[in-house]
């Protein structure tokens, strides 16, 4: 004979516990949606914001570039005072980009030629303090080395070139700069500290035969 069906109550059923975290966490995000929906559009508005002054700024550098190459084309005409103009614009209405700094150097590098000294210590500092173009990192060393020995300052000459060398990687401007500072080494007559910094230059395996030439140019030079 079967036995009556068990009438089941509903305290006696077992709840699955992930169930009851869903219920939970829905029950929750419900109670607060309005917190949520609030942290969410903020998330957006940032974001939008960010993409926007990104792009904004990707185009403020590609108008600063674009300006620059008409600069360095009137440098190329030898339109000097144009170019001069030009790139003072860009030096001042793009500060604070590769542009900016660039502009810098050509304009301190214009002024260093022309004889003025002071600007153009002041624009090529700026260049040499912010930038990581190393082709023209070496080559603002040289022109601040320079005018330090125009003001008798081999001290401050030897310096400069120094730390310009901390900051380069490829062995071709490095190989440059060891061969200024031998220069300035025999200028100051330090000439077995530059005979040996030149022996050095000679036995590197990145040493380029124009550079292998100065070298035993000089070697020849403090030798006679």
């Amino acid at each position: 004979m079967l036995k009556p069906k068990k009438n089941t109550t509903k305290n006696e059923i077992q709840r699955d516990p992930f169930l009851d975290s869903v219920d939970n966490a829905q029950a929750h995000f419900e109670s607060n949606k309005k917190l949520y929906t609030q942290i969410i559009a903020g998330l957006l508005v940032f974001v939008s914001g960010f993409m926007f002054l990104s792009n904004k700024n990707k185009m403020h550098v590609r108008e600063g570039n674009i300006a620059l190459g008409n600069a360095l084309i009137a440098i190329d005409q030898t339109d000097l005072s144009n170019a001069k103009f030009q790139l003072e614009t860009v030096y001042n209405d793009y500060s604070d980009t590769k542009p900016s700094f660039e502009a810098g150097y050509f304009l301190g590098k214009i002024y260093f030629e022309e004889g003025n000294f002071e600007l153009a210590k002041k624009y090529i500092t700026n260049f040499k303090d912010n930038s990581s173009n190393e082709m023209l990192l070496v080559s603002s060393a040289k022109i601040l080395s320079d005018i330090e020995i125009q003001n008798s300052n081999l001290k401050n000459a030897i310096k400069i070139i120094k730390e310009a060398k901390r900051r380069v990687s490829l062995a071709s401007q490095i190989n440059s700069l060891e061969l200024e500072e031998a220069r300035l080494l025999i200028a100051s007559g330090s000439i077995d500290d530059a005979r040996e910094k030149l022996n050095l230059i000679l036995e590197g395996k990145e040493t380029s035969n124009n550079q292998k030439q100065i070298v035993e140019q000089l070697l020849g030079q403090i030798s006679s």
